[in-house]
């Protein structure tokens, strides 16, 4: 009959207990570590692509739809408004001065510009003209 096997000898010891225990955990933070790099990569890039969608998504809200930051100048009417405004990707370059239709006289009101404020339109391109349908003043 065969005696036990060395492994089970070193197991019964309390040293030899101690080894089995490093051995294994030993096993456990190789295997992790292997994937400690992928996985950092992976998060990582997740991380740099929502910032990049996010960015996209400021200027170009839903198909159809732009944003622009720019200085209001004048309104001209219940719904003209007149701005100074950067370019706007994808539309259009910078302008020193432009007209635009806002979508409700009663957003103009709720936006309360005065001459000469910052603010974020967001404009909607119809067939025949541009349509702001939201105003962000920015401070």
């Amino acid at each position: 009959m065969p005696g036990p096997s060395p492994r089970a000898v070193r197991a019964a010891s309390p040293a030899g207990a101690a080894q089995a225990l490093d051995a294994a955990w030993s096993r456990s933070v190789r295997r992790a570590s292997r994937w400690a790099v992928p996985t950092l990569c992976a998060v990582l890039l997740a991380g740099f692509a929502a910032g990049i969608w996010g960015s996209y998504r400021d200027v170009f809200p839903a198909r159809g739809l732009y944003r622009v930051t720019g200085i209001f100048e004048e309104r001209g009417g219940e719904t003209l408004i007149m701005l100074r405004h950067e370019a706007i990707p994808g539309l259009m370059d910078e302008m020193s001065s432009m007209a635009l239709l806002a979508e409700s006289k009663e957003l103009l009101d709720r936006a309360g510009l005065r001459r000469g404020d910052h603010a974020r339109f967001t404009i909607r391109q119809l067939p025949d003209k541009l349509l702001v349908v939201a105003i962000q003043k920015l401070p």
